[in-house]
């Protein structure tokens, strides 16, 4: 059909409408990420202890005190969290920010993923596969949960992203290898779990046979690698726990079940693969409370891994970073102890998931000799953000509900009534007690960011000797008993009661007939009092 003059445009003429179109449509999901990300935005802190632990580190880098858990009797050196996350917050509070900065931050990091999702999938396979994917991921109930905490899973999955974008154009010109290699490494240094997209880019290249590149990146990759390692040997001989130990643990929350064998390691890799698949990634298509959707969704998640995998045999072949990640990274989330199996692990896959799956779709069409419609996958696209909706307006009822109550002068709104108890038990410490006393609880990291002070958790024991010696060595002064935790009432409740002479109540939270939480001061073991250096 020709123009309204008349003449007919220019193929050009028509490529650019289409461009512009795409562009379009890009910043419609942009906008609404943002809009949406504004409507679920929760100006609280996670009640999970990795949010205040990255704002400490953050804290001790901005004053000049290192990278230091100070919120430990000894301060010791920190070991657990690459540094990048706390690199960037510790920069935005020397500039005056603080935790609502830090949670745009999060909201700006997610919406850049958007884009970079999108770049992903147009980069091999055209606009409409950047937009069928972009879609459900920009509006994905997971992405947007993360986009107002403070911790590291926007600015990883961020980075990853780029990375795998990078590393489709590497081999066009050095600048795309150099942007492959900076996002790998600077995801590696914002999590650990970066470490599978390092070597999917190092398999890659060595595949290719791209020597010179090889030799760049592995010198770059073992470098930050082993640099980190080293650090997080130092730091732990400083008194704090190697991170990756936990993984052979059968339970990092119950040390009485010892060390992982080889048949629990292949029972607990059945059983992740079982929950991903059934449970963890329909969640994070529709959302945790998905209603009527849950069997949508599961139908829809069972469907992209069945995609994802045709995609994934077809072109292993190749020996790209994309279908490399995909499989490293499953790899290592399947194999974490099952009570880590969770929607923020899976975040990052995500995206991979949903750009092989389109090209699942893609070759299916291509095997039957069937000419791709253009409508289909942005369809698809579509068909997925459907499946979040009725999660999304349940949740933005109930934050506008809490924000509502937060802006009326209640900062603990919507804090489920165990967490509230918790802070305001750290509130009641802040003002009540000095600054240089030992707190012992479940969660010394936020007991630390809202109290001010000092402590740390209590070991998981039944042993009430094991456990009053710690509570000496650390000088406590005081010990807080919150439902916070079921290990709270497993292993340092019994010793309140079987040793109640050591024990003081001070404080309670809540109805004193039936206390929310408790505040006990402690009194040092006759053997402490007497040889304080034995003790410390």
């Amino acid at each position: 059909m020709g123009s309204e003059s008349g003449v007919p445009k220019s193929p050009g003429e028509r490529r650019i409408s289409v461009v512009q179109l795409t562009w379009a449509a890009l910043a419609g999901l942009v906008a609404a990420h943002v809009i949406l990300a504004i409507l679920l935005f929760d100006p609280k802190p996670f009640v999970g202890g990795d949010n205040a632990g990255y704002m400490i580190l953050a804290e001790s880098l901005q004053t000049g005190q290192g990278y230091r858990n100070i919120h430990l009797p000894a301060a010791p050196l920190h070991s657990q969290y690459p540094p990048f996350y706390p690199i960037i917050l510790a920069f935005v509070q020397a500039l005056g920010g603080g935790l609502m900065a830090f949670k745009v931050l999060s909201v700006l990091f997610t919406t850049a993923t958007v884009v970079a999702v999108f770049m992903l999938g147009r980069v091999r396979l055209g606009w409409q596969v950047g937009l069928a994917i972009a879609a459900p991921f920009a509006l994905n109930p997971v992405l947007l949960y993360y986009s107002h905490w403070v911790l590291s899973e926007a600015p990883f999955v961020l980075l990853t992203l780029l990375a795998l974008w990078a590393s489709e154009r590497m081999t066009e010109s050095n600048r795309f290898f150099a942007i492959t290699l900076i996002a790998g490494l600077l995801a590696f240094l914002t999590r650990s779990a970066g470490l599978p997209l390092l070597v999917a880019l190092l398999l890659a290249l060595g595949w290719r046979g791209l020597w010179r590149q090889l030799a760049v990146a592995g010198g770059a990759t073992l470098a930050v690698v082993v640099g980190w390692w080293v650090w997080g040997r130092i730091a732990a001989t400083a008194g704090e726990q190697v991170y990756t130990g936990n993984f052979l643990a059968v339970n990092p929350y119950d040390p009485s079940l010892g060390i992982i064998g080889p048949g629990d390691l292949l029972a607990r890799t059945v059983e992740n693969v079982r929950l991903y698949s059934i449970q963890v990634l329909p969640e994070s298509l529709a959302g945790a409370e998905a209603g009527g959707m849950n069997l949508l969704a599961l139908l829809a998640a069972l469907l992209i891994i069945a995609l994802a995998l045709v995609a994934w045999v077809r072109d292993i072949r190749k020996v790209r970073v994309v279908e490399l990640f995909a499989v490293l990274y499953a790899a290592l989330i399947i194999l974490w102890p099952e009570v880590w199996t969770d929607r923020r692990f899976l975040l990052p896959l995500l995206p991979v998931l949903l750009f092989l799956a389109a090209a699942g779709v893609v070759w299916c069409f291509q095997f039957i000799r069937a000419k791709r419609p253009v409508w289909l996958l942005p369809a698809l696209g579509l068909l997925l953000v459907l499946l979040a909706i009725p999660g999304h307006v349940r949740s933005v009822r109930y934050s506008r509900h809490c924000m509502s109550v937060y802006q009326q002068g209640d900062p603990l709104a919507c804090y489920p009534t165990p967490w509230r108890a918790f802070v305001e038990a750290a509130n009641w410490v802040r003002a009540n007690t000095p600054d240089d006393v030992i707190v012992v609880n479940r969660k010394p990291r936020l007991f630390y960011y809202f109290s001010k002070r000092r402590g740390e958790v209590y070991p998981f024991t039944s042993d009430d000797d094991a456990m009053l010696a710690f509570l000496d060595r650390i000088a406590a002064d005081y010990v807080v008993v919150a439902a916070i935790s079921g290990t709270t009432f497993r292993y340092l409740v019994p010793v309140i009661r079987s040793v109640p002479d050591h024990f003081e109540l001070v404080h309670v939270v809540g109805d004193p007939s039936a206390p929310d939480a408790w505040v006990l001061s402690y009194r040092k073991s006759a053997a402490a009092a007497i040889d304080p250096e034995e003790a410390r």
